[in-house]
């Protein structure tokens, strides 16, 4: 079993919070954090505010003994609803009570796919969340399709009573706070006019309406057992397994339980689930694309049943992945929880027909918000490229727009082109075409516009998606707007510099921002950002490297939009250096962000690293008569490949390069530790107190594989002891809110429940085998004191 092979998590508390998701279906069941219930959240931001029952008791289910739960279970909450209808009448008190493991009792293992917590009186209660890619809707493997969007996961509750001399009742419940539970029966000739427990069954369950619920079947009960599963529903968990009337259906409380024999042991296999039909969202209608395939809750719960064996081994099969790589403990927590917290965010619906893959913000709910799409494209990337493909084309088709610009004090409209929207509407409700949720003009900082980061991303976005699949094809197609991109690139530009010079008229009297929406100006401010500078550097590199693969569909005029600004940039940041080595974060004297320094300034440069390291795979692959080759996305002429690889090292041969690694190193080395909190974590900015995870990670992976920084022991350190912080960040910092990216001190103030730690993940790649192009200084730079 999975649950037995991952080490006991020993990184922080282990009260806290996860997300434990399938992919599609916006769904996540949440749990772990102590005395703050959670349970089965569908289409919401947050965790459940369901109580959650997960425990034992001595002697059977009629015994009066006290049900001992894992401490989710919300404090002060064994009360009787029934006493709401008594008023008069005195109200008999549940017959049992309910009380929580201390932290001491219990261990928690928490892997890539699994989650576990064990007590050492023989409750292990273990929930499983494998992943694996998602076919291509329309690409005829219907029946892997459906397997894939199945919207339930898989749990276990074992009771080892071997060592025991008396029975022992082992139970899984929800208390739901909003009226609507009912009991899953097996057949319909169990519905009775008078309420009575279910027949014995090899599947008992509960549920809340039609949209959520719980099935569940015994595993390993002896052939020549009586005891079977038994289901209950009252106001309170202790009314239901230990009344007289273990079903009433005014109860808010569904739960199934087992009794256990002296000598013997139990495992109830939990299917978890969910099922929304109909029209779920407006502007574009959507439904879910599992309404396709599956056609109701019980539908879905029998079939997560039915799999519940090749669920679990594929769980037990990551688990053993992520423990196999080169990567710490600490790392492998990161991205086992970033990779939770991102699947719990996602949406796969129908939108006329089509597949229309979304992503949600978190705790925002906005809906495939462009500049996390950019950060989770390498997963999906190496898993599901289509989807890429697709959060590109519903930009393209429903949400870029074109705009005029004017220059930093000026009055007079430029110029512009297209750009992209922050992001596609919110709480399931699409954004008029054109248009965000989020953006607004009039304003200098959280809400504005996004116009030149978001034209970058989408840039970027298409760079990524070409150079890992190779896909001439969509390239062609797309050509006349990435050459639309180039324009609008250079007309935001200083035509000298190359850097962002002007605001989208957008913004009327107000200026546009970063994705770092409520950071200071060192990463808030858009124009003059030495951070977006370089990602815009980037996005030349992207456009020239996309003109080389389409060389031989493109006359030489069509070439001339993609003429690259990228040397201008480079050679203007190069100059911009200040006397200690480093770059300010904003290049204007007169701004606040010029005395800040900044360390995502080098997060462009992991795009010209991903291409080249893709092409080169491709190449290979083709050579070898791999699939990586020719297949369906073409492989196109080899001179272009050529040409591109040629562009995507020469960016990475960049004086520019060699800048940010000495900015970067001086940054880390300083005595006085400006970008770093007392903790150890790392601070983005020298005068913010805000951090994000997900760029953590990402500046993480660009000090070991581009600038190979960590060759350094002293950055090596610096990293372990970052890491270490970071995982107090979650499991303490955020205990409540599971996975969150954006944190103020170490402590989740905003984006949490957060998709975009995924980037994580990008860890997995870092191997001595993966294509580098800088070698770290053999000793550590010099380190200037001033400033």
């Amino acid at each position: 079993m999975s649950d037995r092979s991952v080490p006991a998590f020993d990184g922080g508390g282990i009260n806290f919070n996860a997300q434990h998701s399938c992919v599609g279906a916006f769904m996540s069941f949440t749990c772990g954090h102590f005395g703050g219930g959670g349970g089965i959240g569908v289409e919401i931001g947050k965790p459940a505010n369901q109580n959650i029952y997960v425990g034992v008791k001595r002697g059977g289910r009629e015994s009066r003994h006290a049900i001992k739960c894992l401490p989710f279970v919300r404090g002060g909450s064994f009360t009787s609803a029934a006493a709401n209808f008594h008023v008069d009448q005195a109200h008999t008190a549940p017959p049992a009570s309910v009380e929580c493991y201390r932290r001491e009792q219990i261990k928690r293992h928490f892997g890539w796919a699994s989650d576990a917590w064990a007590t050492d009186d023989g409750l292990a209660f273990t929930i499983y969340t494998p992943f694996a890619p998602i076919p291509e809707p329309g690409s005829g493997d219907t029946t892997a399709l459906r397997a894939s969007v199945l919207p339930a996961i898989v749990a276990t509750l074992r009771i080892d009573n071997r060592g025991g001399s008396e029975t022992r009742t082992a139970i899984f419940a929800l208390d739901f706070p909003e009226t609507g539970t009912r009991l899953l029966r097996p057949t319909a000739s169990d519905e009775k006019s008078t309420p009575a427990p279910p027949a014995a069954a090899s599947k008992l369950g509960f549920a809340h309406r039609r949209s959520l619920g719980v099935l569940g079947m015994l595993e390993d009960a002896p052939s020549d057992s009586a005891d079977d599963l038994f289901a209950f529903q009252r106001w309170s968990v202790a009314e239901g397994v230990a009344d007289v009337n273990p079903v009433h259906e005014l109860g808010s409380c569904g739960g199934i339980g087992v009794e256990v024999p002296a000598g013997q042991s139990r495992t109830i296999v939990l299917a978890i689930g969910c099922y929304l039909d109909g029209i779920v969202t407006t502007g574009l209608e959507g439904r879910y694309y599992y309404t396709r395939f599956y056609a109701g809750l019980e539908e879905v719960l029998t079939a997560a049943l039915q799999r519940s064996r090749e669920l679990r081994d594929r769980a037990a099969r990551l688990d053993a992945k992520l423990l196999a790589s080169r990567l710490s403990r600490r790392q492998q927590f990161l991205i086992a929880h970033g990779t939770r917290g991102y699947y719990g965010s996602t949406q796969l619906l129908d939108v006329g027909g089509e597949a229309f893959f979304i992503v949600n913000e978190g705790e925002y709910c906005m809906m495939n918000t462009l500049d996390l799409a950019i950060d989770q494209a390498f997963w999906e990337l190496r898993h599901n490229p289509w989807v890429v493909r697709n959060i590109l084309d519903n930009f393209s088709r429903h949400y870029s727009y074109h705009d005029t610009v004017r220059a930093r004090g000026g009055a007079e409209a430029l110029p512009g082109g297209v750009s992209f929207t922050h992001d596609m509407g919110v709480n399931n409700n699409f954004a008029r075409p054109g248009h965000s949720a989020y953006e607004l003009p009039h304003l200098v900082g959280c809400f504005s516009h996004m116009t030149q980061e978001q034209l970058c991303n989408w840039i970027l976005l298409a760079a990524c998606y070409v150079a890992k699949t190779g896909d001439r094809k969509w390239l062609a197609e797309n050509a006349p707007l990435l050459a639309a991109c180039a324009t609008s690139l250079r007309n935001r530009a200083h035509p000298r510099t190359g850097i962002m010079a002007c605001d989208s008229s957008r913004c009327e009297d107000g200026q546009e921002i970063t994705t770092y929406d409520s950071l200071d100006e060192s990463l808030g401010q858009a124009r003059s950002n030495t951070y977006l500078a370089v990602k815009c550097w980037a996005a030349w590199t992207a456009l020239e490297m996309l003109s080389a693969m389409n060389a031989s569909s493109l006359a030489s005029d069509d070439r001339a939009p993609f003429e690259s600004l990228a040397p201008q940039i480079a050679q203007h940041l190069c100059a911009s250096v200040g006397a200690d080595g480093t770059l300010p974060a904003v290049l204007e004297k007169d701004n606040p962000g010029y005395r800040s320094r900044i360390l995502p300034v080098v997060e462009g440069l992991i795009y010209p690293f991903y291409w080249l390291n893709c092409l080169r795979e491709r190449a290979g692959a083709a050579a070898a008569g791999g699939a990586g080759g020719a297949g369906a996305a073409g492989a196109g002429d080899d001179g272009d490949n050529d040409e591109a690889r040629q562009v995507a090292a020469r960016a990475l041969r960049s004086p520019l390069v060699e800048t940010l690694r000495r900015h970067t190193m001086q940054l880390l080395a300083d005595p006085r530790k400006p970008n770093l909190f007392p903790d150890g974590g790392i601070k983005l900015s020298s005068t913010s107190t805000n951090s994000w995870m997900s760029k953590i990670a990402l500046f993480q992976h660009v000090c070991r594989q581009v600038l190979r920084l960590h060759e350094a022991p002293q950055v090596a350190e610096l990293f372990a002891a970052a890491d270490a912080a970071h995982v107090r960040w979650q499991s303490e910092g955020s205990s409540f809110w599971a996975c969150s990216d954006q944190f103020v001190s170490g402590v989740a103030k905003a984006s949490r429940y957060y998709p975009r730690l995924i980037t994580a993940a990008l860890w997995l790649d870092e191997s001595p085998k993966i294509v580098t192009t800088i070698t770290a200084p053999r000793q550590s730079p010099r380190v200037t004191a001033g400033r």
